[in-house]
């Protein structure tokens, strides 16, 4: 049996792949062009992400329900870093992720057997958001693209139509 604090943390790792749309989502739809391809990679991400933790949830009797007020908070935090400059707005992002990541560390050290892929998987999920922030600050953004992209289970043409309103 796992104990509260541990459901606790994976509500988070859930709740907080809510908050990554939000902020992405946000992002995508403010940013300069150049930018889009990375943050509807990073929304993919994200969704992808929260998709596969929905099982593991499941299975502890945990709620799949999204919590709106993450996804609210992940739209606020992009609204206060999309007023910065680009790389400045990704330095921001990986100090956040920062933040969270030694949390999510811990969860996968003390996770049961069949808990672990889920927990390994979420901490590399979140070093990877933290690479591409390090690396787009740097302006090395086609890295960053990369370090996305290897882990995409459904991975995006790096090639797009010219945009259209529907």
């Amino acid at each position: 049996m796992h104990s509260d604090k541990y459901l606790e943390g994976i509500v988070e790792l859930y709740q907080g792949e809510v908050y990554g749309e939000g902020l992405f989502s946000t992002l995508l739809a403010e940013c300069p062009e150049e930018h889009a391809y990375g943050m509807a990679l990073l929304l993919q991400l994200e969704g992808e992400a929260k998709v596969r933790l929905r099982p593991l949830l499941w299975r502890h009797g945990l709620s799949v329900v999204e919590n709106e007020a993450e996804r609210t908070a992940g739209i606020e935090e992009a609204v206060r870093i999309g007023r910065l400059p680009w790389r400045d707005a990704m330095g921001e992002l990986a100090a956040l992720v920062r933040r969270y990541l030694p949390r999510y560390q811990a969860l996968a050290a003390g996770a049961s057997d069949s808990d672990r892929p889920y927990c390994h998987f979420m901490v590399t999920h979140e070093e990877t958001v933290l690479r591409f922030a390090e690396l787009t600050a740097a302006g090395d953004p086609q890295a960053a693209l990369q370090a996305v992209r290897t882990q995409l289970e459904h991975p995006w043409p790096a090639d797009r139509g010219p945009p259209k309103l529907v």
